[in-house]
């Protein structure tokens, strides 16, 4: 689709969005950033007028994505570690469509100044506690195993596979503006041993399924092992004890 099309397309949208009582609207994303594929969606924010977290439409051949908050809860989404790394670069790279009071632009400056400086302990504080929660995944997954039950550790070994990702994204304050991009990213930061547990656990070769489920515990015992230093000793100690269960320690 060309990206005049696309464009059409989101103004559309935007003109409604602020007929509904939006107060400012910016496109995000490939379509924004100009990379985009044939079946890449238009991704649309607004301030205002009401929160919603995530409307799909399809308007001329095109999968559209809005979401609605106010200003106050776009601009906390900068301190949240669990949302910096693709708000920041979404706002930094946004087109803004409708900006009459300034609250679009302010948001792509506030996007732009940002730095993790002032997130540094609250970001640590997260990862600790997200890495010490998947302990408990950990152990469904062996016991899953242990009693045959490959539905469960099919699942379990999948969350391991996919979610520990983005906490060792905020770990290495890595930023991407694409999901796209992510396991590639950290894969290149945290190194080859993540790499190959990584392909493995998602099944990239068609490797046996006890495999696959063996290099999501690998992930986990890396992962933890990366953020050892950020737990307190009852973090640890959970840690520890999933990791001698599923004898990765």
């Amino acid at each position: 689709m060309a990206p005049e099309r696309a464009r059409s397309i989101a103004q559309q949208v935007t003109e409604e969005l602020v007929e509904a009582g939006a107060r400012a609207t910016a496109l995000v994303g490939s379509r924004a950033r100009g990379d985009a594929g044939p079946e890449s969606d238009l991704d649309i924010l607004a301030v205002g007028p009401q929160s919603y977290s995530w409307n799909l439409q399809r308007r001329g051949g095109l999968l559209v994505s809005t979401s609605s908050k106010s200003f106050e809860e776009h601009r906390r989404a900068f301190a949240l570690p669990e949302a910096v790394c693709t708000v920041v670069p979404g706002w930094r790279g946004a087109v803004i469509l409708h900006d009459p009071e300034g609250f679009a632009a302010s948001l792509a400056r506030e996007a732009k100044e940002w730095s993790w400086g002032p997130l540094e302990r609250r970001c640590d504080a997260w990862v600790a506690e997200r890495i010490t929660g998947y302990a408990e995944e950990v152990h469904k997954l062996i016991t899953s195993l242990r009693n045959g039950n490959l539905s469960t550790a099919a699942v379990q070994r999948s969350l391991l596979a996919v979610h520990l990702a983005p906490v060792l994204a905020v770990h290495r304050r890595i930023l991407y503006g694409s999901e796209n991009l992510l396991w590639d990213l950290v894969s290149d930061a945290v190194g080859e041993e993540w790499r190959r547990a990584q392909s493995t656990a998602l099944g990239l070769d068609g490797e046996p399924f006890e495999e696959t489920c063996t290099a999501a515990l690998r992930l986990y015992r890396l992962a933890a092992t990366e953020t050892a230093s950020l737990m307190d000793d009852g973090q640890r100690e959970v840690v520890r004890y999933a990791l001698a269960v599923a004898g990765v320690g």
